[in-house]
Formats: structure tokens, sequence, C-alpha cells
């Protein structure tokens, strides 16, 4: 969840919905590189190859952590982004692509995305907020990443099998092959225009989308309607990935955070979120 704004919003729920536990990961990626969070740090190598790339994240923090990456061009260093978001709270510098990452879970839970990286630098940053609406990668979460040049290492799109895809476009999602019960890849591809995500949530027996979100409003009470379960941090335009997600029966939705720098409205109000049942 890029956006500082709505990732404030989400503290409340995400910290509270971590009573609950999501079915372990059983066949997860054995060449995964691992980044650990932490609260609030991330322990991870410095460098990773170009090409298909898994990242696993294991959250041993209490805190909910999410794992995005962003490419730094132009000779821009972590320095420079830490400096432009100071600048610019609500603004990703042009220079900044994003580039993937496994999305949200609680802690003591693990999840993991593959991505298709190109050499060059990045820097990897929690944007989850503490209770205090502070981001992560204020306290610290944010570590720069050399990706290196690996001629033995595929590039380009994945064939590798999924069992489902999900397109995102400007605004909604396009699902292929419904999501079922138990352990799947799902391939994300971003076909519109702005970067998009995809936070997979698990909403509660009777809840929409509708309450996730009406739970970050004023004076909202109750328990938190949902939990977060992984996914796919932002991707820019054509970029594409996958992610490992292990799914119990439920009700679920896919939501999408970030905003609309034209009117300053969340994707997910321009109707990027969608509900589905999984048998």
């Amino acid at each position: 969840m890029p956006v500082m704004s709505f990732a404030v919003l989400l503290t409340l729920i995400l910290v509270n919905a971590g009573c609950h536990t999501q079915p372990a990961l059983t066949d997860a990626t054995d060449d995964a590189v691992t980044f650990t969070a932490r609260d609030h740090a991330f322990e991870g190598p410095a460098t990773m190859s170009a090409g298909h790339v898994t990242m696993r994240l294991v959250n041993q923090g209490h805190d909910p952590h999410h794992a995005q990456l962003i490419r730094l061009t132009q000779g821009k260093t972590a320095k420079d982004f830490i400096a432009a978001l100071k600048a610019e709270p609500f603004a990703t510098p042009a220079w900044a692509q994003y580039a993937g990452g496994p999305n949200a879970v609680m802690g003591n839970e693990t999840t993991e995305a593959t991505l298709d990286l190109e050499a060059g630098d990045y820097v990897l940053i929690c944007q989850m907020p503490d209770r205090q609406g502070i981001p992560h990668l204020a306290s610290g979460m944010i570590q720069p990443v050399r990706v290196i040049e690996d001629q033995r290492r595929r590039r380009g799109p994945s064939n590798d099998h999924a069992d489902s895809v999900i397109r995102a476009l400007d605004f909604r999602y396009n699902v292929q092959q419904p999501l079922r019960a138990g352990q799947q890849r799902v391939r994300f591809v971003n076909r519109g225009v702005q970067p998009h995500e995809a936070v997979l949530v698990q909403l509660n027996p009777g809840a929409t989308l509708k309450d996730f979100v009406a739970f970050f409003e004023p004076n909202a009470s109750g328990p938190p309607p949902g939990r977060p379960i992984g996914g796919m941090t932002g991707l820019e335009q054509d970029q594409e990935g996958s992610f490992l997600v292990k799914l119990a029966p439920g009700h679920y939705g896919l939501i999408c955070f970030f905003l609309d720098p034209g009117s300053g409205m969340p994707h997910f109000a321009k109707g990027m979120a969608t509900e589905f049942d999984v048998e």
C-alpha cells in the first residue's frame, strides 16, 4: 500500500486483525531470496541477480509488513529517495519506479512473490505505518539493494505455470481462472497506465470490502472485518510478477490503495476492488 494517507488508515485494522493466522505455505520456492521484516528493519542480502527472482518475506515483527521494491534511475540513491519523500510525502519521484514485491502479511507469517528484475539500484521499503501513523520506512525500514546482471537467468514474461491470472486495469481487476482453496500461484499483470497493486484480503464471514474501508472512518467500532494475506506490491505499467498464496474456504477481496494523481482518489474508490468466494 504505497500511499501514506491510506496506509495510516490501515493501521488499526491490520494490528487488530493479528489474532488470526494464515495457512502456512507448504511448497515455497527453494531458491527464494529471503528478507526478514522486524519492527522496524529489514534483514536480507544487499544484492540480488537480475532476471526472474523469488522474494520471500518473513514477518517476524508484531506489526504487519510488506516489501515494496523501488528501482532508482538517473543515478539516484537511497538518500535521494528519502530526501524526496521528506519534501513531498505523498508523491513518488519520476526517477523512482515501482518494481513489485510481496504484499502485506501479519506478524509470524510468510509470503513470497516472483519478479522480473532489471539490473540497477533499488530500495526495499515498507510503507505500512506504526500506531502513530509514521510509515515504517521513516523508522528505518528501508534497505538499498543492488540487482546485478546475470546472463544465466531468464528475463521477460514468465512461462511458469500460474493457477490464476489477475490483470490490473485503470481502474478494475480482471480475474481469470477463479482462485480456489489450497495453495496456488497467481500471476499479476499491470495493464493500466498507472502503477497498481493487489492487496489480498481475507474477509470475516458476512463482511464486505465496503465494510473493510468503512472501518477506517472516524468513530468506527466493532471487530475488524478482515486481514491482509499477501499479494503483490506496486508494479508499473506493463510489468508483471506472481505470488504464492494458500487459501482456506471463505470470502475474499482484492483492493488497490494507490492514489489517482488526477483526482486524488484512491483506486479502490474508482472501482479497483472486487470480492470473491473460495470454496
